[in-house]
């Protein structure tokens, strides 16, 4: 299957996958996006969670976007263009969308918005392995994904499903987040895992990545406050101190085109 001529040809569109629900995948991607923007680069920054559309409270939007020449125009903020069907349908209105209706929500989200030729797409996809990444396979040309999970077993089992799917679509990993890895005592500095496992070898080994491509993000409360109230942590004096700006410019170093100041 190839993708369809005229859908964001210029951009490098990078999916941000997790297999299992609630490993903090939409923080990953709007964190990772405001990084690749604060680079310089043209970033556009697609929520294609359709059932539970998170990524507006996380950038503090709740006003529908404006049409212009027939095209939707989606809100900026903090050099990220953002598109998502929470900004189309009322607060708290659930989109059962399945089938041809869901694959044509896509098509307008990519055909009928005035992107302005970005130079990356963050794709923010469901969890799991569905009918979302089937169509964004057949509507894009996508240059790779970054696989989101934690090291409970279960979340391990599922990333590794999700890794064959899109291995399945041809479609590389081109690096994994150990996210929620640790946490670091406020008094001693002294940090914890969360879970016992060693992730960052495993979470390479289920994804089928290098070792060195795996970034373990902490989990700290400042980080969900932070997207709460609608600005990523990594743009705050508090990810500066906490290491989690540092933590994604190094995740996205390898993932952003070469013109990236990161």
């Amino acid at each position: 299957m190839t993708a369809e001529a005229g859908l964001l040809p210029a951009a490098r569109v990078l999916l941000v996958c997790g297999g299992k629900g609630g490993v903090g995948k939409s923080t990953v991607a709007a964190n990772l996006a405001v990084t690749l923007a604060a680079g310089g680069l043209r970033v556009g920054l697609l929520d294609t969670d359709l059932q539970g559309p998170s990524l507006p409270v996380m950038f503090g939007l709740d006003e529908r976007p404006a049409v212009r020449a027939g095209l939707i125009v989606p809100p900026e903020r903090h050099g990220v263009r953002l598109m998502s069907t929470g900004l189309l349908a009322a607060r708290h209105h659930a989109l059962a969308w399945r089938g041809p209706l869901l694959r044509g929500a896509l098509k307008q989200m990519l055909r009928d918005v005035a992107w302005e030729e970005p130079d990356v797409l963050v794709v923010d996809t469901p969890p799991g392995t569905g009918e979302v990444h089937m169509g964004l396979h057949g509507l894009l040309g996508i240059w790779g994904a970054v696989m989101v999970t934690t090291s409970q077993r279960v979340a391990l089992e599922d990333t590794r499903r999700c890794a064959t799917m899109l291995r399945t679509l041809g479609i590389p990993v081109r690096a994994a987040v150990d996210n929620m890895a640790h946490h670091r005592c406020p008094e001693c500095g002294s940090e914890n895992r969360i879970f016992s496992r060693n992730l960052p070898k495993e979470a390479a080994e289920a994804c089928g990545v290098d070792p060195e491509r795996v970034t373990s993000i902490p989990i700290q409360p400042e980080i969900a406050e932070s997207g709460d109230d609608g600005t990523p942590v990594v743009l705050t004096a508090l990810g500066e101190a906490l290491g989690v700006s540092e933590l994604y410019r190094r995740l996205a170093s390898p993932l952003a085109p070469a013109a990236a100041a990161l």
